[in-house]
């Protein structure tokens, strides 16, 4: 049987920030970087999603975008945060209150360093120290921000940090006293050190400069990955995500076939531009997209987390 892609498959990515107006993002076109507006209630945004909705999006999820950075991410869980905001404004109205929330939690779109979580020092006596990642406080710290989006109304966070434990620890966050034990979440299990990030990071202002090796996976490592997928579903995972995504079928299967989760695959920024450049170039977007997306879901995906997801509706119907 030939493979088929659904509406109800597509997540489609948003950027969201609190200027008054929407604002292109360069080399990333045609996303944007929504503002909530004069009104705080992102209006523009609902009436961008609002037709996708009627043609069958049933999913989106959410990155902030903020000025203000700071060393511990602050305003990743401040109540005026624009992924908070944009959350409220979304379930709040009879447009877009179907749709199913996700939010992104990471540190990356909040801190000053453009790290993923809270640093620490460390190095030999006497010599020159380095800024690592210190992962306890930095899972105890994407809990919270995982529990704000909660409250705001997510209904799945997304974490892609690739914090060791942080599933477990943001699982327990959401359960406590049973009040959020709802809310789902889709961890980043496969999520390499890929060079494919750069329209992103300029997407989310982000002020990051050299690499996440020692915390994303390497580019070749397999293994890494499935010793992640048992940990993750051990700690409460409800969905696994693969990133990058065209160059990794290979683990997208292994997911499908080794799991009982959804696999969710995310063609990234670069992967967007590289398909849409090839696209327009020759003309052929269309056929690009839906060879590259069909052999996602060929390789055991459900779930497509995709820039292209407004062009896949409008084709899906001669699909």
């Amino acid at each position: 049987m030939e493979p088929h892609l659904h509406p109800s498959s597509l997540v489609y990515p948003l950027f969201v920030t609190n200027n008054s107006i929407d604002k292109p993002i360069p080399g990333f076109s045609p996303n944007m970087q929504w503002g909530s507006g004069e009104d705080s209630n992102f209006t523009t945004l609902v009436t961008h999603l609002t037709p996708l909705i009627a043609r069958g999006l049933r999913s989106i999820m959410l990155f902030g975008v903020v000025d203000n950075k700071t060393p511990n991410g602050d305003m990743a869980d401040d109540k005026s945060t624009p992924v908070i905001s944009c959350l409220k404004a979304l379930s709040s109205n009879p447009a877009t209150s179907q749709l199913m929330l996700m939010a992104d939690v990471c540190m990356c779109e909040y801190t000053d360093h453009g790290h993923c979580g809270v640093l620490r020092k460390i190095g030999p006596e006497g010599k020159e120290e380095e800024d690592v990642i210190d992962n306890i406080p930095t899972c105890h710290r994407l809990a919270t921000i995982a529990v704000a989006y909660a409250k705001a109304g997510a209904h799945c966070v997304c974490p892609s940090d690739m914090m060791d434990g942080r599933i477990g620890t943001i699982r327990a966050a959401l359960d406590a006293n049973g009040k959020y034990s709802h809310v789902s979440i889709m961890a980043y299990t496969s999520k390499k050190a890929s060079c494919m990030y750069s329209p992103f990071r300029a997407a989310v202002d982000s002020t990051f400069t050299g690499d996440r090796k020692r915390y994303q996976q390497p580019i070749g490592a397999t293994g890494i990955g499935l010793r992640a997928l048992k940990r993750d579903i051990k700690e409460g995972a409800d969905y696994v995500i693969v990133k990058p995504a065209l160059f990794y079928a290979d683990l997208i299967h292994q997911f499908a076939t080794q799991s009982d989760r959804p696999v969710a695959c995310y063609i990234v920024s670069g992967e967007y531009k590289m398909l849409k450049d090839y696209g327009d170039s020759c003309g052929c977007l269309e056929d690009v997209v839906k060879e590259s997306h069909i052999s996602m879901i060929r390789s055991g995906a459900s779930i497509l987390i995709t820039y292209f997801a407004p062009e896949i509706l409008n084709w899906l119907p001669r699909w």
